[in-house]
């Protein structure tokens, strides 16, 4: 399974303690940028269903989500030339070049989410490189 599916079934089945803020970021992302293709990456046994990753052709994969266990995890892959830069720096990847390193935002409850921040962070993403081909 690929694409919106993928990711759609990555939503189901998410942590019910994480399910509405999953939502959340999900709308959001695909309401700031209307043009842009998700699918799932790196499923592995202990994520047989993957991360989602979302993007847009001619720039590649821009943002990525992570259900951890206390916390949802929002990456940006050109994280470092946001304005604020996201808090976490803890995202390893072939995504990271030269100065340019991806960064994440993590939300522990809706209280912590920041709707406006995030649209920000999205709104600067969607002129950024990402990485990687968006076939």
């Amino acid at each position: 399974m690929e694409g919106e599916k993928s990711v759609q079934a990555w939503i189901d089945e998410v942590k019910p303690e994480h399910s509405s803020l999953v939502i959340r970021v999900d709308n959001l992302i695909k309401e700031v940028i209307p043009n842009i293709q998700c699918t799932t990456k790196w499923h592995k046994p202990s994520q047989p269903l993957g991360i989602p990753f979302y993007g847009i052709p001619d720039k590649g994969w821009i943002v990525a989500m992570w259900s951890f266990k206390d916390k949802l995890g929002i990456g940006f892959i050109s994280g470092t030339l946001l304005n604020p830069e996201p808090p976490v720096t803890s995202m390893a990847g072939p995504w990271n070049r030269g100065d340019v390193k991806a960064r994440r935002v993590d939300i522990h409850d809706e209280s912590e989410f920041d709707e406006k921040q995030i649209r920000t962070w999205l709104e600067q993403a969607r002129d950024l490189p990402g990485w990687g081909k968006i076939e």
